[in-house]
């Protein structure tokens, strides 16, 4: 595995990490999603690399990359991924996003089709923000916890304590969450994303309109949603308000090379089940390279 340095829009310096394939594999670039990193991917990349040349990259404002004030529109994000893709010569790649990071594949499935292959997105780009609440509620209700400060063998426990019914947390799954944190010589941590920067992007997904973006796709795009269903009514609720966001988007995209399948699990299903969620996306490439 190779590590660079790639400038992105406005020279912001971007982390990026390459795993070259067998002899020309298809390229496949993979987005994480908002307060992530991409190290999220981890688990499925010893498999994704016996198939593709992949290419990972902590977005702007996250991990080891840089952390301008600004830019965090779609727009510029979208610029960045592009910029990656220039450097590490990814022609045409499938381009693989998870959460935020599926927005992000949307948007540039959607305004740069010549760019890339396919989109794949996982649990997320499917559902319209401002349509359920106004910004200031979605400010309140989606607001980073306050984590600076908190020792880090107490946040370990955390890891432990509110992901163990869904995953098996070994070692390896802690250094992925941990990656989203600096260890500081105090022993704390701090979110290498900071609170503001979390806004700024959260306006960006606020304002963004899924729906309108798949009636101009022109691209090959899998749309996979993760499905939970728990015991406690308003988990069932929010089932309820993904497939009435999934009716919008079938409707939207009639016509268009857009496939929604659900996949049982939590949010996180790269950490969850990688194996399967890599089978899915070697399937989709199949198709989509031939």
């Amino acid at each position: 595995m190779a590590e660079l340095r790639v400038q992105g829009a406005g020279g912001v310096g971007l982390a990026v990490r390459v795993m070259d394939g067998p002899p020309r594999s298809p390229g496949l670039l993979l987005l994480h999603g908002l307060a992530s990193s991409q190290h999220i991917w981890d688990l499925m990349l010893p498999r994704l690399a016996r198939h593709f040349r992949v290419i990972t990259f902590d977005a702007r404002g996250h991990g080891r990359s840089g952390k301008p004030t600004s830019g965090y529109g779609f727009d510029t994000v979208t610029a960045d991924a592009r910029a990656v893709m220039r450097a590490t010569r990814l022609r045409r790649p499938i381009i693989a996003g998870h959460s935020w990071g599926a927005m992000v594949a949307l948007e540039l499935a959607a305004a740069h089709p010549a760019d890339i292959r396919g989109a794949v997105l996982v649990d997320g780009g499917v559902t319209t923000l401002h349509r359920s609440m106004d910004w200031p509620t979605a400010k309140q209700r989606l607001a980073p916890p306050h984590l600076k400060g908190l020792p880090l063998e107490e946040f370990r426990g955390m890891i432990r304590t509110f992901s163990a019914d869904a995953l098996d947390v070994t070692t390896e799954v802690e250094d992925i969450v941990l990656s989203v944190m600096r260890v500081r010589v105090d022993g704390t941590i701090a979110p290498y994303l900071s609170r503001a920067n979390h806004f700024r992007i959260l306006r960006a997904i606020w304002e963004q309109d899924p729906v309108e973006r798949y009636g101009a796709l022109e691209t090959p795009t899998l749309a996979i949603v993760a499905h939970e269903p728990g015991a406690d009514r308003s988990e069932d609720e929010w089932v309820r308000a993904k497939r009435a966001a999934l009716d919008e988007v079938r409707a939207a995209a009639a016509g268009r090379p857009v496939t929604v399948a659900w996949m049982r699990g939590i949010h996180d299903l790269p950490l969850q089940h990688p194996d399967a969620l890599a089978r899915r996306i070697e399937r989709f490439a199949d198709g989509v390279v031939g």
